[in-house]
């Protein structure tokens, strides 16, 4: 009875996956620890494969550093991507594979106060160049486990239709420094894609259950023996 139940549940889900595929998408976060200071690029490939899903451009010539504003801040838990915010852009990410749903990720400026000039502003952008996201954050000094953030900071979160190719940042603080942290989304590859099997039809599943009705037939007949078997035999 046993093999027969099974075979009823594969007729069943052999049924539902040949109607519909299942995909599951799976966030993952850069938190930039293997970030070696001097590159103007970084890749992350969130699936091992080799290949490079995410990459974050700069054409700074002496590259990103790691670290900035130090431990009293929310949104940034060192190391991160720290670069200078006077150009424009000042950052470029691409998104090989493509990336959907959100995007999301802390920041702090290298400022001593707060002010209508202290702000990230971050662009989402599809294969044809369309602006299809943005978002502008001003960065503040916020609350933290010692008291005030040494650096006013914030955390951008955009969600978007479609699928994004790149995005564009855009950092302004006093003295041209900014850094991220923790930059999180669904990036083409990264996501867990079930295969979906050739399609079964309809004479395929009826010849299916045919056949477990036999080998239901066939497992009673044999059940008084199998139960008899010395333990550790097979029946044939």
């Amino acid at each position: 009875m046993l093999f027969s139940k099974k075979l009823t549940v594969l007729i069943v889900g052999t049924a539902l996956v040949a109607t519909s595929g299942a995909t599951a998408a799976s966030a993952a976060i850069i938190s930039f620890d293997e970030l070696v200071e001097g590159q103007t690029s970084f890749g992350f490939d969130g699936d091992s494969d080799g290949v490079d899903d995410v990459i974050f451009s700069t054409t700074d010539p002496l590259g990103y550093r790691t670290v900035g504003p130090g431990l009293n801040q929310n949104f940034v838990n060192e190391p991160g991507l720290e670069g200078t915010s006077i150009l424009n852009p000042d950052l470029r990410v691409d998104f090989l594979n493509g990336a959907s749903g959100s995007i999301q990720f802390g920041f702090a400026l290298n400022s001593f106060f707060e002010g209508p000039e202290t702000f990230t502003d971050f662009k989402l952008f599809d294969s044809a160049n369309g602006l299809i996201a943005t978002q502008q954050v001003p960065g503040i000094f916020s609350t933290t486990s010692l008291g005030i953030s040494d650096f006013p900071e914030g955390e951008i979160f955009v969600s978007f239709p479609g699928v994004a190719a790149y995005g564009e940042f855009d950092f302004s603080s006093d003295f041209g420094r900014f850094i991220i942290d923790n930059f999180e989304g669904t990036f083409g590859s990264t996501e867990t894609v079930t295969p979906v099997p050739e399609p079964v039809g309809s004479l395929g599943l009826i010849a299916l259950a045919g056949l477990a009705v036999g080998f239901e037939r066939f497992s009673r007949n044999k059940a008084g023996n199998y139960l008899s078997s010395p333990p550790g035999s097979k029946q044939r």
